[in-house]
């Protein structure tokens, strides 16, 4: 078998010789343990919750939360943050399968405690109800709760 990922990196390593650029190959990326805020996994026992809290009423059988209190602004590097947790998150639950999972089978949230008022004006964030929004970014849909918009109602608690 061929070591196609290789053989690119070695062709780029040859052009690039004697340039101002170095080619590394196969670089370890996890040199700095990262953390994903919650993972909300479906089980195949138990029973259904009578009243979801708002946003969280379409769940997928993986969801991935990322969260920032009143002191952290939900912006597009949280935003990227999260999808890079998707990526190596699916990556590791596929592995056992050597087939990548399909992408419908995880969902993705973003939970701020407050509005996320500067990654508004970039990025249009269609409101699906008070505090529940939905923005796309790059190839997944992120589903944005504002938990000082939602209603004051006990499932929210």
């Amino acid at each position: 078998m061929i070591g196609w990922h290789r053989l690119f990196g070695l062709t780029l390593t040859d052009f690039f010789t004697d340039s101002a650029y170095r080619v590394e190959l196969e670089k370890d990326l996890s040199l700095k343990q990262q953390f994903l805020d919650v993972i909300i996994i479906e089980e195949t026992t138990g029973g259904p919750i009578p009243h979801m809290p708002d946003g969280l009423e379409n769940l997928a059988r993986h969801n991935l939360l990322t969260y920032k209190s009143l002191h952290e602004p939900l912006d597009d590097w949280a935003l990227d943050e999260l999808v890079g947790h998707y990526v190596n998150y699916r990556k590791q639950v596929s592995a056992k399968t050597k087939k990548l999972l399909a992408g419908e089978e995880f969902r993705l949230y973003a939970v701020c405690t407050r509005e996320p008022e500067k990654l508004a004006k970039e990025v249009p964030l269609l409101a699906l109800q008070p505090g529940v929004y939905e923005i796309r970014w790059g190839s997944k849909p992120i589903r944005v709760i504002v938990l000082s918009q939602l209603p004051d109602v006990d499932r929210n608690a």
